[in-house]
């Protein structure tokens, strides 16, 4: 039902975006109660795998906007600690999240990593 992706981009580690694959909407509303659940099963099961890999995590922020790209799709972005967050108390600007660029040896094993947890999650 959807495809996840931890993002290359940013100075957010561990910021994912779940796509729902199943067909193209634009609002949850145009899915099937059946579709529905999936993709926030899907998102769910994500954002859990990143609490677990990136702790501490202080909150999930899960964003399903879809003003730039009208296609239903979740940003999950976690938050740490006030002197680890790149925004604290506050929503992340979408700067912080494209500009920049992740270490891709470690964003190679947060993915394995993440892989791993949501194999063991099904």
């Amino acid at each position: 039902m959807a495809q996840s992706y931890l993002w290359r981009s940013g100075q957010v580690r561990g910021y994912a975006v779940v796509i729902f694959t199943a067909r193209h909407v634009a609002e949850p509303t145009e899915m099937s109660e059946r579709e529905a659940a999936a993709f926030w099963r899907d998102a769910r099961a994500v954002g859990h795998a990143i609490e677990e890999h990136y702790q501490p995590v202080l909150k999930m922020n899960y964003l399903l906007l879809g003003n730039a790209i009208p296609h239903a799709h979740w940003h999950l972005v976690p938050r740490h600690e006030a002197t680890k967050d790149p925004a604290p108390g506050g929503p992340v600007p979408f700067a912080l999240l494209d500009h920049g660029r992740q270490d891709e040896a470690l964003l190679q094993r947060d993915a394995a990593a993440l892989r791993r947890l949501l194999r063991g999650a099904a």
